[in-house]
């Protein structure tokens, strides 16, 4: 039963994987500058928080995965690991954002 839902989500990724990548990689962006701008600039990073590294670097690898021509870009498993590597990333970032309210004033 599942096999038959993955075969034509495989089918469907494979003919569109174009525009999920690039996707993918407006996100990768976006979260990119509002990381940096929100807390490197902000300079609560120079307090000894490390959520807004491990966000970067997931970012970082997901940046990678994007440039790299492989011919794994058309697999839909290939996808799912830098898309879950992103929301890793988003994790990252909304917990940052949380510890910014609560503690950036001080």
């Amino acid at each position: 039963m599942f096999k038959k839902y993955y075969d034509r989500m495989d089918t469907a990724f494979e003919n569109d994987h174009a525009i999920y990548w690039s996707h993918l990689s407006r996100l990768n962006t976006l979260l990119v500058v509002v990381n940096i701008s929100m807390f490197f600039l902000t300079g609560l990073v120079a307090k000894g928080y490390y959520y807004t590294f491990f966000s970067l670097i997931c970012l970082g690898i997901v940046g990678v995965g994007i440039l790299v021509p492989t011919t794994l870009i058309r697999r839909l498993w290939y996808y799912w690991i830098f898309f879950l590597v992103e929301m890793v990333s988003l994790y990252y970032l909304v917990n940052s954002i949380v510890y910014w309210i609560r503690n950036g004033a001080q």
